[in-house]
């Protein structure tokens, strides 16, 4: 039987985007790393940083499934937040090195995870309980939105459609179920096949947009290249 990570789309979600994070790197030099991301207040080694250490993080809820011994993503916020400003003061070498080398071997935890692993059961660093499986996900979302954020080029449009139909769906729940307040919206692809909801009721407003525009404005990232029925300003979600 083959393995999630053979099968899984969102595996191939993670391979494409740790190669364009990947290809990213391998161009960029010293002085842009110390320049601004799309993420206030982070710069862009903050970004490499925050995805190195989550390959580690990861691999360590891989490890928890293989061997059944409780080992959390990071022994405790404090710690995470740590390990990512010390990685973001690295020179650039031994950052885009720590890349590459995290990257490379959560990559091999995931092919080396036995079949009956993939089910059991781990806590991320939100206290949710899930699958080894739901792991995938969580590491193809990372690479994916932030070799975005790098913003060296890479930008939602290179990103896979089915990745971010599921960030969507995702996102559009997240806010339906968020203790903030939200307008009802109606979200609707540009060529009109798919549609979601934010709210229950009747939609205050529809958005129009493509995928990598409706993607690029749940995720907080911007609200260019989208549109509402009625022409009013494009609503201001919560933090994402």
């Amino acid at each position: 039987m083959s393995s999630p990570w053979e099968t899984a789309p969102e595996a191939q979600w993670l391979r494409t985007g740790s190669s364009l994070l990947a290809a990213t790197l391998a161009d960029v030099n010293a002085e842009q790393l110390t320049e601004d991301s799309l993420l206030p207040d982070w710069s862009r080694a903050y970004v490499v940083s925050h995805v190195s250490a989550n390959a580690q993080a990861i691999g360590r809820l891989l490890r928890w499934a293989r061997t059944g011994e409780p080992t959390p993503m990071y022994p405790s916020m404090q710690d995470r937040d740590r390990e990512i400003a010390e990685g973001a003061a690295l020179s650039l070498t031994d950052l885009t090195t720590w890349y590459a080398e995290s990257d490379s071997a959560v990559q091999s935890a995931f092919a080396e995870l036995p079949d009956e692993a993939w089910e059991y059961r781990v806590i991320t660093a939100q206290g949710r309980e899930v699958p080894a499986t739901e792991t995938l996900w969580m590491r193809s979302r990372e690479v994916c939105i932030h070799a975005v954020d790098l913003n060296l080029g890479v930008t939602f449009a290179d990103l896979p459609d089915g990745f971010l139909f599921r960030l969507i769906t995702e996102a559009t729940a997240r806010y339906s179920a968020s203790s903030e307040p939200v307008e009802k919206i109606s979200i609707t692809t540009d060529d009109g096949h798919n549609t979601w909801q934010i709210g229950n009721g009747d939609a205050d407003v529809c958005v129009i947009g493509s995928l990598a525009a409706i993607s690029q404005w749940l995720v907080g990232r911007g609200v260019q290249r989208l549109e509402t029925t009625s022409g009013e300003a494009i609503p201001t979600l919560p933090k994402w």
